[in-house]
């Protein structure tokens, strides 16, 4: 998982593009970067870590460039690559199924990935560039990775002329945005906030554009089966972004509204799990009536727990992310809210802090439905690690230690999704839910 941006301005570029990736920090964690053009050279710079402790307006103030390109991500990016068609740093999010396949293809026609040394090293970025980069133009790249890829991905890449960027087939978003005569397309819309962008439209699946002084142009527009993301409305994404036209935070309250309807049960307190399942658990309030408290919350200088590249690491930062206020807990019952269940070891853990803290009774309202499948285009979990893979609802009941058990349903998807877009989005075909 990734968050990039590119920015196109008459002016210098680096403080909006600093900021603007700052705000897509909760996509990745591992590895941040930016690269810079002034029509004469690019100017890439990476590093390992957090965004705002590697690049400040300090550390910044001899990079020029009016456009240019920032991401946070869970492998070293922008890559450079030269070719025929001149110098790229391209930035991407997504996930290549069969990365192995497409890095064997490229070493037997004799073809090497320099500065490498193992094949392990050889990311899913370089293996894009070097995809994209071996034809003659951005687009045809384009064409030949929809060709070749088994996966998904939004692309963002930085050349002399300008910045271009593609979207594959929906599951990573990518939206465009306007501030007078400068211009943005970022993986999300909360890039736009604090930066004085506007929203103008997503990149719509299947799109390549360019972005440089006359505008934003759409270079070509394939023809593929749309795939949103249904989690990144769930969970992925920052509650202040709009995605595919649906506002991320109004996509919880509706989902803990729905888990309200479905699964009422009485209880003195509706208790979100920091910070994803605070919007589900407003919306549950809301429908309920009954009020909403946070007896656990999320340290301010913890990250999430689902970025980091490692299922060590994730379980470490889980582990400590959150802090409980004991006198909120002990003596009351509480219905649980957060947005999904995977391999169940982390919310055990948030159940038994509860009931050590003396919760007389803990439900749980999950609002993705019960996962039963890896998903091939995140985190690489395996199928014998999740829960709903190998139990039922109420044996997950049991083994977490709940009073109650309530999931949401595709039917409260698609109702959302139908409502939120306007009608725009009407079909359970056009939503990614092979997860479940």
């Amino acid at each position: 998982m990734a968050g990039i941006c590119g920015v196109f301005s008459k002016e210098r570029c680096v403080s909006n593009i600093l900021l603007a990736t700052h705000y897509l920090q909760h996509r990745a964690q591992d590895y941040c970067g930016i690269g810079l053009s002034d029509g004469k050279g690019l100017k890439p710079e990476t590093h390992k870590g957090l965004l705002k402790t590697n690049f400040s307006d300090e550390t910044t103030k001899f990079s020029y460039g009016n456009f240019g390109i920032g991401c946070v991500t869970s492998d070293r990016q922008p890559v450079a690559s030269f070719s025929k068609s001149g110098g790229m740093l391209l930035a991407f999010d997504g996930n290549v199924i069969n990365y192995s396949e497409l890095r064997e293809r490229f070493l037997e026609k004799g073809e090497s990935f320099l500065g490498y040394r193992e094949p392990e090293e050889v990311n899913d970025s370089v293996i894009i560039s070097k995809i994209i980069s071996s034809e003659r133009n951005f687009v045809l790249g384009i064409g030949k990775l929809i060709e070749v890829l088994k996966g998904d991905f939004s692309i963002i890449a930085l050349t002399n002329e300008g910045i271009y960027a593609a979207r594959g087939y929906g599951r990573k978003p990518l939206i465009l945005g306007k501030n007078n005569s400068d211009y943005m397309v970022s993986s999300e819309s909360v890039s736009f906030n604090n930066t004085g962008f506007e929203i103008i439209r997503d990149v719509n699946p299947g799109e390549v554009i360019h972005i440089n002084e006359r505008g934003i142009v759409t270079l070509k527009q394939f023809d593929l089966p749309v795939s949103y993301g249904t989690f990144e409305w769930i969970y992925t994404a920052d509650p202040a972004s709009v995605i595919d036209g649906i506002s991320v935070a109004e996509f919880r309250i509706e989902m803990g509204k729905c888990l309200a309807r479905r699964y009422p049960i009485e209880a003195d307190f509706i208790a979100p799990i920091p910070n994803s399942g605070i919007y589900h658990a407003i919306g549950y309030s809301w429908e309920s009536k009954i009020p909403f408290a946070l007896p656990l919350y999320r340290y301010p200088y913890s990250d999430r727990s689902f970025t980091p590249s490692t299922q060590e690491k994730r379980d470490r930062e889980a582990r400590t992310k959150l802090n409980s206020i004991k006198s909120l807990i002990n003596g009351k019952s509480f219905i649980t809210i957060d947005d999904s269940i995977v391999r169940g070891t982390q919310y055990l853990a948030r159940i038994a802090t509860l009931r050590n803290n003396g919760a007389t009774k803990v439900h749980a309202r999950i609002a993705m439905p019960p996962l039963k499948h890896p998903c091939l285009y995140g985190k690489t979990t395996k199928k014998g690690e999740i829960i709903a893979a190998k139990k039922s609802v109420e044996e997950i009941k049991q083994h977490l230690g709940l009073d109650s058990l309530g999931y949401g349903t595709i039917e409260d998807i698609n109702y959302i999704v139908n409502k939120l877009s306007n009608g725009k989005i009407t079909s359970l075909n056009k939503l990614c839910l092979e997860c479940i």
